[in-house]
């Protein structure tokens, strides 16, 4: 897709201001499917009423045409789209809506292969995904005055805010080829796996929790029904479950309910911490078990230990034959001995023993070990108890400490009935273990949905592709900046899609163009980083606009008015100046004629140079008064206003 009937470069020199030339970027970037119109106010927003722009397809040609603005509006969201080979700029009556933005965009993108495919929103974001359009390419294409001599962006718009930043980080990649069109709409949708993964989890530990603490919570509740006059008596349900969960849903009932008296409750209140003391000192005296069992287990592995280290020194009499007769006399001297060794059997009858005592220990560990388990399970069960009786105690507590008044008994009553009544829903919905095997298989199920989309999504292809796609961008992006003889361009240049800039190797290590002092220079990193990157769009048959666009990129080099309206290179007060003028277009024509007829630079400048190639690049001279709106256009309007 190339933007008019030029092949190649194309050039529009004025050295004046106010011509249009800059407008020419604003209307390509509008005729793109922009809703916003920022062309500046003046001669142009005041006798144009339509724009238009002819693009060269591949096979036919687009005729894109869009209204001006009526009145104050900044925005206009439709206008007129026609394809075919032989069209040509048509007349005003000609003009005539017939699609909105969005569809010309749609229309154009996948008139050059873009399809459909969706960017996954920033993490945490509410906004929709990203749909990657023409309008997104379009930022790879142009580059206004203030852009392609700025040092805080590379590409167009980026600056503008968040939004744009963010759809250049996203579509990149899709554009580099790194993912294909149907990635990011995986993406999506392991997005939603993930979410419902994440669902799926939680409900069963909810479900886990509610299940594990169900028998304390069913009695705390009891007791609460108790203490409101829900249920009478004061029987013992000896942890029941049912019997607990059937005086529970009576006590939900709307029967008149007998008030309980200050006595009644105060009486509850100490039966309850009787069995609440009592509970705590069963959980001490387990305590002390406990501990009795560990020192126990503490000293026999002292003892066990003791007694290995001594039939490992006896085991050595296995070695000594039977019969043996040292017992009396010296094994070295051979005289007889005052007091004679122990005999070989009393060494083996000490062995025999001390056996003996190893294999009682050992007998007794399971006991012990059975004991503590009992323990444990036995401290558990009580606490569990004691759980129930505190919470039916703190609620005692707080019905002391409410102000009187505050809450009428029915009330209170009724409070506590839709408490039990939405916690016997609960134990309802999860049921006695069938529901958590329901939700167990409901998070395998989802596990499973989303390992199969992670294994289709493979981050590490995708990021190996875009590696590859950068590197080959930032070796001609390398090499133009050594033509160019660019400060630190003599060492590897690199384009940086998370950051959108470009990145030099330099002395002091990696650094970035807003590091990078000078206008010149960062003209000319704008201008080898386009280069490469839609030499490898082209290479690549990427879908994305064969066209780029400057406006003035020689500005910094033409400080002067005199330098301006001449626009040649013996008018700048440096050499220097005028040979990065002239290998700034040097490199451009040497680029654009490497990849035609596929690609088009469009160009609007002061710069004139002598050179043949340039000179025939030229398309349009604007000078003594000639411009982009012709003076008796102006003069017309003049005279109607």
């Amino acid at each position: 897709m190339t933007c008019g009937l030029i092949r190649s470069l194309g050039l529009c020199n004025s050295p004046a201001s106010q011509t249009g030339k800059s407008a020419l970027l604003d209307i390509v970037d509008f005729c793109l499917g922009r809703d916003e119109v920022t062309l500046p106010v003046g001669p142009i927003t005041a006798t144009v009423s339509w724009y238009a722009v002819i693009f060269q397809l591949a096979d036919t040609r687009a005729l894109v045409a869009r209204p001006a603005p009526r009145g104050a509006a900044r925005s206009v969201t439709n206008g007129m789209l026609e394809i075919g080979a032989d069209l040509e700029a048509p007349e005003l009556a000609d003009l005539r809506i017939n699609a909105d933005s969005t569809q010309i965009r749609q229309q154009l993108g996948r008139r050059i292969g873009i399809g459909d495919p969706l960017a996954q929103a920033a993490p945490g974001s509410l906004a929709s995904p990203l749909s990657a359009n023409l309008g997104h390419a379009a930022l790879l294409c142009l580059q206004n005055q203030d852009e392609v001599a700025s040092k805080r962006g590379l590409f167009h718009r980026q600056n503008d805010d968040a939004a744009i930043r963010n759809a250049l980080k996203a579509t990149l990649p899709y554009f580099l080829g790194a993912v294909p069109e149907d990635q990011a709409a995986r993406q999506q949708e392991l997005l939603q796996a993930r979410r419902a993964l994440r669902r799926a989890q939680g409900e069963l530990k909810s479900a886990q929790d509610l299940n594990r603490d169900v028998e304390s919570r069913l009695r705390s509740l009891l007791e609460e029904a108790r203490v409101h006059g829900l249920i009478e008596g004061d029987e013992d349900l000896h942890n029941n479950r049912a019997a607990i969960t059937a005086s529970l849903r009576r006590a939900t009932s709307f029967q008149t309910v007998r008030v309980t008296d200050d006595e009644a409750q105060r009486g509850r209140e100490l039966a309850l911490g009787e069995q609440a003391s009592g509970m705590r000192r069963q959980l001490r005296v387990i305590a002390e078990e406990r501990k009795l069992l560990t020192d126990l287990q503490a000293e026999e592995g002292g003892y066990a230990s003791a007694v290995g280290r001594g039939m490992s020194r006896l085991s050595a009499l296995n070695l000594v034959p039977d019969g043996f007769p040292g017992e009396q006399a010296c094994p070295v001297c051979g005289s007889v001995l005052d007091e004679p060794d122990p005999t070989v059997a009393d060494m083996h009858a000490t062995l025999d023993d001390l056996s003996r005592q190893l294999d009682a220990v050992q007998t007794a560990r399971p006991h012990r070990e059975r004991a503590m388990r009992e323990l444990e399970l036995r401290a558990a069960e009580i606490r569990q108890q004691l759980r129930g009786v505190e919470g039916a105690l703190s609620v005692i507590a707080e019905e002391r400490s409410r102000h009187a008044g505050l809450l009428a008994h029915a009330e209170t009553q009724a409070y506590t009935r839709g408490r039990i009544d939405a916690y016997l829903t609960q134990i309802d919905a999860v049921g006695s273990g069938g529901d958590l095997h329901r939700l167990e298989a409901d998070v395998a199920i989802a596990q499973r949905v989303v390992a199969g989309l992670e294994a289709q999504l493979d981050a590490d292809d995708a990021e190996d592709r875009l590696t590859h796609s950068l590197s080959y961008i930032s070796g001609e992006v390398t090499r133009h900046a050594r033509q160019l003889r660019l400060e630190h361009g003599d060492r590897l240049v690199r384009l940086d899609v998370k950051k959108l800039t470009v990145v030099a190797d330099s002395a002091q290590g990696p650094t970035e163009l807003m590091r990078i002092g000078s206008g010149k220079n960062w003209v000319g990193y704008h201008i080898a980083a386009h280069l490469g990157l839609h030499q490898y769009l082209v290479a690549n048959q990427r879908p994305v606009p064969r066209f780029l666009m400057l406006d003035q990129p020689t500005q910094p080099y033409y400080p002067s008015d005199m330098a301006k309206r001449s626009g040649r290179l013996e008018d700048l007060a440096l050499d220097e100046d005028r040979e990065a003028v002239k290998r700034l277009f040097e490199l451009m024509y040497q680029v654009t004629a490497s990849l035609s007829p596929n690609f088009q630079m469009i160009v609007s400048n002061h710069a004139d140079l002598p050179d043949p190639w340039f000179q025939a690049c030229v398309r349009y001279n604007w000078r003594d008064g000639e411009a982009l709106i012709p003076q008796h256009w102006i003069d017309q309007q003049q005279a109607g206003a």
